[in-house]
């Protein structure tokens, strides 16, 4: 952190330099002609940029090293030298004694309705995608999704099944040997879905639901966090250091897609493809693409998930449903589930591109 002082101020001068101390940190005081600048070492995320801003003098202060430092890729080693860390590969244990995992070298198909309505719904998406995974020898890389419990913009419409909707992605993990993916919506939910989901969802709405990040990043299960609607890179960032700092660094970050000056024209949102790279360059975390919910049409799903892949994003979450399934009988998001044989090519796809060399 920089902060800048007029010269005359000598008091705040003593008295700042005296708070980097009681914080831990090593201030450095630049004097200058106009100015005093004091260049804290350490971790500056311990003092308060705004209370900082009140004192007499203080013209501004700005960081200059990442707010997310847990999360982070490169980092300040104990030497005072640039570390950069190895980005995680992340392991998601299947009930078929088979080990998901998503990394660079890895890529993660996860798949399935947006809510679970049915026993036979679900049931008959999850068979469907087992037989995917195995004609094409990708088992440890495809999971199932399903929502138990949904947050919807109108109170009225269907909000998920609950733990009715837990037993029966149950029983399709049982019946198919795929793990499987549900979003948590409250603090009071996440012992009962931490107990039984594979990898637990920390969705768009909740991504700033500071208390609900601390409580998932005292589980052991990995967590998948989607960006918020209208986040900045390093507003998403710093959240997922929530869960990282109670110990789960086993976080897969989720672009879904944000609000522009387009959103709902003809799209449902913004799609962000330039922050996958950047996520790969700034922290050591996987990130995967959701092309359902920002194309919102499932003619636009497919051109969606081949960019991720071009991108170099570690997976992606799609909406999926089967031929038997009618678009009118869906209670949630219907326009932009794909059916499995589209899905499947997509699949293909994917695993074209990864017989490609890298220049």
């Amino acid at each position: 952190m920089i902060i800048e002082i007029e010269k005359e101020y000598t008091q705040t001068v003593s008295q700042i330099h005296d708070l980097v101390l009681e914080k831990n940190c090593r201030p450095d005081v630049l004097y200058g002609d106009l100015y005093t600048v004091i260049a804290v070492e350490g971790d500056a995320t311990l003092l308060d940029a705004n209370y900082l801003e009140t004192f007499p003098g203080v013209v501004r202060t700005w960081r200059i090293s990442s707010p997310y430092k847990t999360i982070a890729r490169k980092v300040i080693g104990e030497k005072n030298q640039k570390v950069e860390r190895k980005r995680r590969s992340i392991r998601i244990p299947g009930p078929d004694r088979i080990d998901r995992v998503v990394s660079d070298k890895e890529y993660l198909f996860i798949a399935g309705p947006c809510t679970v309505e049915s026993y036979e719904q679900t049931l008959l998406i999850a068979e469907g995608l087992a037989k995917i995974a195995d004609k094409y020898n990708i088992r440890h890389r495809v999971m199932l999704r399903g929502g138990a419990f949904k947050p919807r913009t109108r109170p009225w419409d269907f909000r998920g099944l609950g733990e009715e909707a837990l037993d029966i992605l149950d029983t399709a993990r049982e019946r198919t040997g795929l793990p499987y993916v549900t979003e948590v919506m409250a603090v009071e939910q996440v012992p009962l879905i931490c107990n039984r989901a594979d990898m637990m969802q920390i969705g768009t709405r909740n991504y700033q639901n500071f208390n609900l990040l601390e409580a998932v990043g005292q589980c052991d299960k990995p967590i998948l966090y989607k960006r918020g609607i209208a986040a900045q890179l390093e507003e998403w960032l710093s959240a997922a250091e929530y869960i990282a700092l109670q110990g789960n660094k086993n976080i897969i970050l989720c672009e879904r897609g944000v609000k522009s000056t387009t959103h709902g024209d003809y799209n449902r949102s913004h799609i962000d493809f330039d922050v996958v790279p950047a996520i790969k360059d700034r922290t050591i975390l996987p990130v995967i693409v959701d092309p359902s919910h920002s194309a919102g049409f499932s003619e636009l799903v497919p051109y969606q998930f081949k960019a991720a892949s071009v991108y170099g994003a570690n997976g992606t979450i799609v909406e999926v449903i089967t031929d038997k399934i009618e678009r009118r009988d869906i209670k949630c998001d219907a326009r932009q589930a794909v059916r499995l044989k589209t899905y499947e090519q997509m699949i293909k796809f994917q695993l074209e591109i990864e017989k490609l060399p890298i220049k």
